[in-house]
This record gives C-alpha cells, structure tokens and sequence, in this order.
C-alpha cells in the first residue's frame, strides 16, 4: 500500500507560499465575496449580501497590504506604458 502521508498529501506551511499564492488568493476572496453578494442581491436574499461583503473588503484590505507592505502587486498597471511591446 502507498503511504498516505506523503509531502504532496500535506498542506503547505505560510512561509512557503509563493507572491504568486498570496496575488491569487486574493483576487479569490475578492470574487468570491462579489459573486455572493450579487447572487444576494439578485435572489433578494440580504444575509447572503451581508455574508459576502466582508469578503470584498477582506479581499481589498489585503490587496493594499500585499501592495503597500510587501511590494506585491495584484494588477499590474503599468505594464504597458513601460514597454512599447503594449
């Protein structure tokens, strides 16, 4: 039998997540909490909104922390002044 505690079966510790992980775990509360809180609106159900709003500020709160403190940014505006590729 294979051993089930194998290192791909475990969660990965915080430290180990990459700018990439924190970039999408972001954008996916972020979303998370609009689809809630449209989905609320739309089946007229106001916990739902209530529930999913959180979620939106969560996701934009930790948008500028990631921004601001550790120099990670969730989209990058920039980009195509910099290159005359864009």
């Amino acid at each position: 039998m294979a051993n089930k505690n194998t290192k791909s079966s475990q969660p990965k510790p915080i430290n180990e997540y990459t700018n990439k992980d924190w970039k999408n775990l972001i954008i996916y509360v972020t979303f998370i909490g609009i689809f809630m809180a449209i989905y609320g609106v739309s089946q007229k159900n106001w916990d739902l909104v209530w529930i999913g709003t959180p979620f939106v500020f969560i996701g934009i709160a930790g948008g500028f922390v990631l921004h601001f403190f550790y120099g990670i940014k969730i989209i990058d505006l920039r980009r195509d002044f910099k290159n005359k590729k864009y």
